[in-house]
């Protein structure tokens, strides 16, 4: 049996690539920076050449890091981005940039449809809100701004990268798919329904394959260019958020993942589809096969830190400015921060709201400030956690990934405010690891994934609530939600007319 398993996560603005032992060890990694080009009139585009060039070059740092002799790694899995597509003509070829995520081109067109299905059935096939985010309103753009130059198909991320690996077809592990708009997440296939309203054929889509799959081998031109051997297995991989869900273990229900980058994402696993009636929240397959996710996006965390630091110094904070910033406990007449700088996304879904900063006094210092934003977040996510639970989604223990995980104040922060125990993990690359942990299961060498997960995903620190700081957090909470409410209501959350008569 072959030891050892390479990992790539494609994300947004950088590419990561592991070497893997079969206990999760890190044994070479590599980072190429993959930026997007953002455009004056709003289009997020990112090259496709570009995306498959810094891929290979990634892995190869990372195979040549490690160590290890290519012969001795078991097979490749690909984390990636979600929902950006590109277009391919015949031969596969991609037909100018891909378009990110972020774009959020095609809203018009993605209202237009979702007027003729309705929101509720849209969000009953797909476990999605009708928003330009996800892969179909980028398809739609797409095709009605280039006719003439008509794509034979479409791709995302991962089936495209896989094909430049070797695969002999454009495979797409369900995790993915269910990210683009137009998969039925009961089903766990494309929605014809959908598919007809968008006028896309299903033969102009991706092959659906279960996470974990075996979909080819690395060919000798990729061989050449990322360090591997040619021949070695092509495992079909999962989205970033599925994939760190593997990473973290929240492969079992009451465990739940939270990614705290620029962005948070809080991740739950189930065994069923959970559809939120009140479309809060959204429902997509995981990248275990036969396992669902409940996901809550906010589209500002980490990123607000950042706003911050912008704003005071144009530097990035210290770790001893952070340290001190949540030396003193918990106290009810805190500042308080509403953390909407791009919108809210979940519960509230709202691209319109404001973030607001309240409860000032000359007595508090950047310090304060810096503490109030972080637990707004804090605030934030705990509405999730209950959104998720009105569903009947346990959330009993928290791991958390991403930038924000080493911020040791915030996390135990969390634990107080969340009443629940907060995990970092040894490894805070999730999404990589989770990669790994795919491919490992996908080349044999685990008998289940869960087992894979047990064996190669490890906890570093935990966090236990202190009683004393959750009561008080709880009427913190009250707090927040009483003034979010009076704010929405008055107007005041999108800064409108309204809000701002006497």
């Amino acid at each position: 049996m072959k030891s050892y398993v390479a990992a790539v996560d494609c994300g947004t603005s950088a590419v990561k690539a592991a070497v893997f032992d079969l206990a999760g060890k890190v044994l070479g990694a590599g980072r190429r920076e993959c930026p997007c080009r953002f455009l004056r009139d709003g289009r997020i585009e990112q090259s496709p050449e570009s995306i498959a060039a810094r891929t290979f070059s990634g892995l190869k740092d990372a195979v040549a890091r490690s160590g290890v002799r290519p012969g001795r790694i078991a097979a490749l899995a690909i984390s990636n981005q979600r929902a950006t597509v590109l277009r391919t003509d015949s031969r596969g070829q991609a037909l100018g940039n891909a378009v990110s995520w972020q774009d959020m081109r095609g809203r018009r067109e993605l209202e237009a449809l979702g007027r003729r299905i309705g929101a509720p059935r849209y969000h009953a096939i797909t476990g999605l809100p009708v928003n330009p985010v996800f892969s179909l309103a980028k398809i739609l753009a797409l095709q009605r701004g280039q006719p003439r130059r008509k794509a034979a198909r479409f791709s995302l991320v991962q089936d495209h990268l896989l094909k430049r690996f070797g695969a002999a077809d454009f495979f797409l592990d369900r995790s993915n798919a269910s990210l683009t708009g137009m998969f039925d997440v009961e089903k766990l296939r494309w929605s014809a329904e959908i598919l007809e309203l968008a006028g896309v054929a299903e033969s102009r889509l991706p092959v659906l394959v279960d996470s974990g799959a075996q979909v080819g081998a690395v060919s000798a031109a990729a061989a050449r260019r990322c360090g591997l051997l040619a021949g070695t297995p092509l495992v079909s991989g999962g989205g970033d958020q599925q994939c760190a869900g593997i990473g973290a273990g929240a492969v079992r229900a009451g465990v739940a993942e939270l990614t705290l980058g620029s962005a948070g994402v809080l991740l739950a696993c189930v065994d069923r589809p959970r559809q939120d009636p009140g479309m809060r929240l959204a429902c997509c397959a995981h990248a275990v096969p036969g396992k669902w996710v409940v996901e809550g996006l906010q589209n500002s965390a980490g990123s607000c830190l950042d706003w911050l630091s912008r704003l005071v110094s144009g530097k990035r904070f210290t770790g001893s400015f952070l340290r001190a910033a949540f030396a003193p406990a918990p106290g009810l007449r805190d500042p308080m921060f509403f953390p909407f700088l791009a919108g809210a996304g979940a519960p509230i879904w709202d691209p319109e709201a404001r973030a607001m900063l309240l409860g000032l006094t000359h007595a508090h210092d950047r310090a304060a400030v810096a503490r109030a934003i972080l637990e707004g977040v804090s605030l934030e996510t705990k509405s999730i956690i209950d959104a998720f639970r009105a569903i009947r989604v346990p959330v009993r223990e928290l791991r958390l990934t991403g930038g924000g995980s080493a911020i040791a104040g915030w996390t135990r922060m969390q634990a107080d405010l969340f009443g629940i125990p907060v995990a970092t993990l040894a490894d805070p690359e999730a999404s990589v690891l989770g990669a790994g942990i795919l491919a490992a299961w996908g080349a044999g060498a685990f008998p289940s994934l869960p087992e894979a997960a047990d064996a190669m995903a490890r906890v570093g620190r935990t966090f236990r609530p202190v009683p004393e700081h959750t009561r008080i957090y709880a009427r913190r909470y009250a707090m927040y939600l009483d003034i979010l409410e009076r704010s929405a209501s008055g107007g005041m959350l999108r800064m409108t007319a309204r809000g701002r008569q006497p």
